[in-house]
């Protein structure tokens, strides 16, 4: 799926994840296949202060963080003048948790593992926006 020509306009995207492991794959993963500008916070609250900081294009954001947990990060980017796309990738995979994600403002809901292909559409389709 992936291309190798890094295409001329880098998305930005925004990692929250509290798991060391999970977010230096996942910001490898952008950076390197998707060709991404990648930034991490370890928290929800410095999450929140990175996206208004920098305002990212994409948000991929855990559901299970300390400090604000990612229906809290979710509220609150939601609100944003220049919005981001907002994509949870989490092991909460339950009905009422996707249904949750929705309503608090996540545009897509992966379960862990997430498919990377899946995760580099979903980046790629914001690109064409």
């Amino acid at each position: 799926m992936s291309s190798d020509a890094p295409p001329t306009e880098r998305v930005s995207v925004l990692i929250i994840e509290d798991q060391a492991d999970v977010a230096d794959s996942l910001a490898l993963f952008l950076e390197h296949v998707c060709h991404c500008q990648v930034t991490v916070a370890r928290d929800g609250e410095a999450g929140i202060r990175n996206a208004l900081t920098l305002s990212p294009d994409v948000v991929v954001c855990d559901i299970g963080l300390p400090k604000k947990d990612g229906y809290e990060v979710a509220t609150a980017l939601s609100t944003m003048q220049r919005r981001p796309l907002l994509i949870a990738v989490t092991a909460y995979g339950d009905d009422e948790s996707q249904e949750h994600g929705r309503r608090v403002g996540f545009d897509h809901y992966l379960v862990k593992p997430a498919d990377p292909e899946e995760l580099e559409v979903l980046i790629r389709a914001r690109r064409l926006v």
